[in-house]
């Protein structure tokens, strides 16, 4: 049988009375027929026996047939045609990279046009009074706030599946997809998410300057921020997933802000952007010295060692991968694994090393030290008692030992600023605070009458950008009634508060141009000469002026009576 045959069954035959009319169901059982022997012989009985049009069957059936056929067509050929003639870049979830494009398509029109979008809300914009839906006359009626109807707008992110945009006269496609991985037997081992993006070409080159404007965007956003992170649950680990997990984004604090001394701060941050230097690390190589510097901060609770390492983060713009030795859920393998896990520039703080559960070794003790040459020859050895029953009670436990060997044993990580802080630095043990481990101590007592001074004019600056004008006007009126005696400003002091002009803030100090200047350093010397020297710490200073954080005169009336209680709580403790 040939196609002519084919074709003349498929013509209709025509009628004596009329012109031939073509019945279309029959086609699909004519070109059955005419393809498969027989075929007429047994669907005329089977119709019959059935009751049913056979003939209205096989057309449905080959119209399904043909549909799935066309589906499966096009998307292998869709497959093959992404295979040859478009690049692709995938992206995992725990990447920070996967935050920058995310936060990035935020701001672009494929997050307003696209029809499949997902609603998220930022919980750490919830309590930020800039989105609040409310009148200025209503946050300065004194009445109490209600965060209740604190309202934000929702961010909108494109949702799972493919999202084709255009960005600087190049299509992209964006898709978000689960990644699973399973064992052997089936059983589900981890499920992350990751995005992937295409572009038309064969060139990889417009997707990877798009990252870099994604992420370029997500620095300049958090220009004055510092991000946080810290060791990622132990679920997550054992999976092979990320080591680090970001906890927090705040605003960096300034270093003018911290009490310590001047040149002793100037000091320590000389030495820092000394070592930070790309020509530093090339130096130490060429000397043989491991390329590694660890601060030790110590001093009273309240003192400001922890402010000072945020401060540092944030004037080299470093991030802090915090540790916390006493959370139980680190072991010696674990440290070791968090701090090969670190990048190449930032902080790794240690906070209050003294209450880890690290106890002074004593005398006749022997502990591994895996940063000299005889201890390396030494490795596995022998170990003390005590880590050995330490080891015995629990695996998630850090040693003295695994601490050392993590921070500057043979496989450790350079290039980081290793930062601990400590209340008790007489408590902790020798071989923690030796030099090559602890390069620098920074010693913080309690305030002395100058940081006082520099305290309270810090607080009451009249930071306009901050503080309701009103408030300025009274912190001046009441400060020039105070050096006067006169009931009304000065006419000096009139003048500036009425001028439009912002006054900047000079870091340590109130703006030069404000004419309550002068009179703020005389109120802040005498409530400087009220205390002596190093007896309160800065954090007890500033708790006490946020109480009167607008009023600078009421805070030195009221100083020598908050100062005698303080005093007497102590005697009776």
């Amino acid at each position: 049988m040939d196609f002519h045959d084919v074709f003349s069954a498929v013509k209709p035959a025509e009628s004596p009375d009329s012109k031939a009319t073509t019945n279309i169901t029959q086609i699909p059982a004519n070109i059955v027929g005419a393809l498969v022997p027989g075929y007429s012989t047994i669907a005329k009985p089977l119709s019959e026996y059935l009751g049913l049009d056979i003939s209205l069957l096989v057309s449905g059936s080959l119209l399904i047939f043909g549909l799935i056929t066309t589906g499966t067509f096009w998307k292998k050929a869709s497959v093959h045609f992404e295979t040859l003639f478009t690049s692709i870049v995938i992206i995992n979830s725990d990447d920070d990279i996967y935050n920058h494009v995310m936060e990035w398509l935020v701001e672009q029109p494929i997050s307003k046009n696209s029809r499949s979008l997902m609603a998220r809300t930022t919980r750490g914009q919830t309590y930020d009074l800039e989105n609040w839906c409310y009148e200025k006359h209503e946050l300065n009626s004194g009445h109490l706030l209600n965060f209740r109807n604190a309202k934000v707008a929702p961010s909108f992110q494109p949702y799972f599946g493919n999202h084709i945009f255009r960005h600087r006269g190049r299509y992209f496609v964006f898709s978000r997809e689960f990644r699973h991985q399973t064992s052997v037997f089936g059983s589900l081992l981890s499920q992350d998410e990751i995005i992937k993006l295409r572009c038309y070409g064969w060139s990889t080159r417009p997707i990877k300057d798009l990252i870099r404007e994604c992420g370029d965007h997500y620095s300049d956003t958090r220009k004055s921020c510092t991000d946080v992170r810290r060791p990622a649950h132990v679920e997550i680990r054992n999976k092979g997933r990320a080591l680090w997990g970001k906890k927090t984004t705040s605003l960096s604090r300034p270093i003018g802000t911290v009490v310590l001394d001047h040149k002793c701060k100037e000091d320590l941050l000389r030495d820092i952007n000394n070592y930070l230097h790309p020509d530093t690390s090339k130096w130490y190589a060429n000397h043989g010295i491991p390329y590694r510097r660890g601060y030790l901060f110590h001093g009273p609770p309240g003192t400001g060692k922890s402010s000072l390492a945020w401060a540092i983060a944030g004037v080299f713009g470093l991030e802090i991968y915090l540790i916390s030795l006493a959370q139980g859920m680190l072991s010696d393998d674990d440290l070791h694994l968090m701090f090969t896990d670190l990048p190449r520039r930032c902080i790794v703080l240690l906070e209050d090393i003294d209450s880890a559960g690290l106890a002074k070794r004593q005398k006749g003790d022997k502990i591994h030290d895996l940063g000299s040459e005889d201890a390396v020859a030494e490795i596995g050895s022998e170990t003390t008692e005590t880590l050995n029953q330490e080891h015995r009670t629990t695996s998630r436990v850090i040693t003295l030992s695994g601490l050392l060997n993590a921070i500057d044993g043979v496989a450790s990580h350079e290039g980081r600023i290793l930062i601990m802080t400590s209340n008790f630095p007489d408590r902790l043990d020798e071989a923690l605070i030796r030099p090559g481990r602890i390069d620098v101590q920074v010693a913080f007592k309690n305030a002395t009458r100058p940081q006082i001074h520099e305290i309270f004019v810090r607080m009451y600056s009249p930071d306009i950008s901050t503080k309701p004008a009103s408030n300025i006007r009274q912190a001046v009126h009441k400060l020039d009634c105070h050096s006067t005696g006169d009931s009304t400003p000065s006419d000096k002091a009139t003048s500036e508060i009425n001028k439009e002009e912002t006054p900047a803030i000079l870091p340590q100090s109130i703006p030069a141009a404000s004419s309550a200047a002068p009179k703020l350093e005389e109120i802040a010397t005498e409530f400087a000469n009220l205390f002596d020297e190093e007896t309160f710490t800065p954090a007890e200073i500033q708790g006490f002026l946020l109480t009167k954080k607008e009023d600078p005169v009421e805070a030195l009336k009221e100083g020598p009576a908050w100062k005698d209680q303080v005093l007497k709580t102590r005697r009776l403790q």
